[in-house]
């Protein structure tokens, strides 16, 4: 876990002269997480869907969607809300995610809904002007009523419009 954070901590200061006329507008994406449990000795492997809106060059909106496979138990599905926020250059670029994850969990003790506040921390590398890859490490869900916490590391990819 250290050695995560301080990797996406020194990879922060390669976009610390960032290009104040970066890509600003919709995009879309995809990606694979693998989110762990901290109440459940289970490891998910997660789809997600992604859009968001840059209203500026360091500040943004972004929704996300994501499921597991069949398994159990099972992250049946959750939605997160997130502002973002982003520091960019023609070369990479380094971000921050704040909001709220809503979702349902099947097969465990505790069957039903989670809920919590949601963050992280991801670097992308510029492969297009629009297309970018990216790798980030998220506390999906801090869940208070069931006592779980859900975090995991994610690679993704968005297309900027």
């Amino acid at each position: 876990m250290k050695k995560i954070i301080i990797a996406l901590l020194s990879l922060m200061s390669a976009s610390a002269f960032a290009d104040i006329y970066a890509n600003n507008g919709f995009y879309l994406g995809g990606g694979v997480a693998q989110i762990k449990a901290s109440k459940i000795s289970k490891d998910w492997n997660v789809v997600e869907l992604m859009g968001g809106y840059k209203h500026n060059s360091f500040v943004g909106g972004e929704l996300r969607l994501g499921a597991a496979g069949q398994s159990d138990p099972n992250i049946t599905a959750y939605s997160s809300a997130y502002y973002r926020v982003e520091s960019a250059n023609n070369v990479g670029k380094t971000y921050l995610l704040a909001g709220y994850t809503y979702g349902s969990m099947s097969g465990t003790t505790d069957d039903g809904n989670f809920s919590g506040f949601s963050y992280g921390a991801g670097v992308g590398v510029v492969i297009f002007d629009t297309l970018n890859l990216n790798l980030e490490y998220r506390i999906l869900c801090k869940d208070n009523k069931h006592n779980i916490d859900l975090k995991g590391i994610g690679l993704g990819v968005d297309y900027r419009f």
